[in-house]
């Protein structure tokens, strides 16, 4: 009789935890699944659902153990392995969610979200083409939900530059459906890093019409009004940007640099420090200030942001360039340094094995500030042989000029963005 009493009451707050997980009500869930469990710790489901409000409340740690809790009570349903893969992914444990994935095929292998998330789960580790097997049956086997799975796709073909595939999927998308701003900004992304700007630019408009509060849409079209230098266009897209998704330290970059070109150097490096704030870890935001801060001829201040860069990133070859520059070629005598500013450069070089024009040009106008005339004529004229464009031919070609009439360089500007 007791036994019955127990069943009927952990029956009625499994019914009263259901409502509340229905009416958004997940700590009262928690609590009558909670009880439900104590009455009828045998029982799966009750895991399973109160997993469901943890997961509301954001306690992820919790929802992943009523999970296993209530796999080790029904080991053959393949939902509960479905939910564990999903939150699995979530927090980066590829390898077992992608245990679980198969754990669900073989119980259901009519599945297509389940192979579309271990083609996700594939594609986290790298595994391209077991990835793109993946992605192929989830869009066969689930039509109607075929666009989600084109986009994702579309995005693991951008990572590996494989920009006429992503295209194709994301078109595919847009064919089905026209209001989806996600394939639109997807395209777009892949239009921008393929080196179409217009075509991008018209994607992330749409997106951003279609979805006005698409703040990665903004800072998309950001990026091409920067390489088009439309710096006022740039600004205001920065500024939709951050009011949107104010945490990404690339939108302060970003609008720190068209700041810069705008002659607004106070906003730059207000803008600049915003981004070191959002990532101490990270290189850029300290060399985009050391820009700003040379700008202002500061260059103390320069070499400083400088050398915290180097301390995040010692191997950054990028970082050694720009403080080699500094150290060559700035109007402070008090700040040039030609011995540090080889080192640097000639690091840089290493780094890059000595492929990049702009680090060898460095080298050479550190050579230069050193007396060393030989040298920088050498290392000046194997960078203008790979200079890239007529503007950076004209470039070195100037500076090339005075090492031959043995003049170290003179250069306004320090860093460049």
């Amino acid at each position: 009789m007791t036994h019955d009493r127990n069943t009927e009451d952990a029956q009625d707050l499994f019914s009263r935890g259901h409502k509340a997980l229905s009416a958004g009500e997940y700590q009262e869930a928690v609590e009558c699944f909670s009880r439900a469990i104590k009455l009828r710790p045998d029982v799966s489901a009750g895991y399973r659902y109160r997993a469901y409000a943890y997961l509301e409340l954001g306690d992820r740690v919790r929802a992943l153990n009523d999970l296993d809790n209530a796999i080790r009570l029904k080991p053959d349903e393949p939902q509960i392995y479905a939910d564990r893969a999903a939150e699995l992914f979530a927090q980066k444990v590829f390898d077992q969610a992608i245990a679980d994935c198969d754990r669900v095929l073989k119980l259901d292998p009519g599945r297509a979200a389940v192979y579309a998330l271990r083609g996700r789960c594939h594609a986290a580790r790298g595994n391209t083409a077991a990835a793109l097997i993946d992605f192929a049956a989830a869009v066969a086997g689930d039509p109607d939900n075929a666009p989600r799975y084109l986009i994702w796709r579309a995005e693991l073909h951008l990572e590996c530059e494989n920009y006429a595939a992503a295209e194709a999927d994301c078109t595919a998308v847009i064919g089905r459906d026209p209001a989806s701003a996600e394939a639109f900004h997807t395209r777009g992304t892949g239009r921008q890093q393929s080196g179409d700007p217009a075509g991008a630019v018209a994607d992330f408009s749409e997106a951003i019409r279609l979805a006005p509060d698409h703040g990665p849409a903004y800072l998309g079209r950001a990026i091409c009004h920067f390489l088009g230098k439309d710096y006022p266009a740039v600004a205001a897209d920065c500024d939709a940007a951050a009011r949107l998704f104010p945490g990404v330290a690339r939108t302060y970059e970003l609008r720190g640099s068209a700041k810069k070109h705008l002659g607004d150097l106070d906003a730059a490096l207000a803008d600049f420090s915003e981004a070191v704030r959002l990532a101490p870890a990270a290189v850029m935001p300290y060399n985009y200030r050391a820009g700003a801060h040379y700008a202002r001829k500061d260059y103390a201040a320069a070499v400083r942001d400088h050398m915290e860069a180097l301390k995040r990133d010692p191997r950054h070859a990028g970082t050694f360039n720009q403080l080699g520059w500094v150290w060559a070629t700035c109007p402070d005598p008090d700040v040039r340094n030609g011995e540090r500013a080889k080192e640097c450069a000639t690091r840089a070089c290493e780094l890059t094995e000595w492929g990049d024009p702009g680090y060898l040009d460095t080298l050479a106008a550190a050579c230069a500030e050193c007396g060393e005339f030989e040298d920088a004529v050498k290392w000046q004229e194997k960078a203008l042989g790979m200079a890239a464009t007529p503007d950076l031919a004209t470039d070195y070609r100037s500076r090339l000029d005075l090492y031959r009439q043995r003049k170290p360089a003179r250069v306004e500007g320090g860093v460049a963005d």
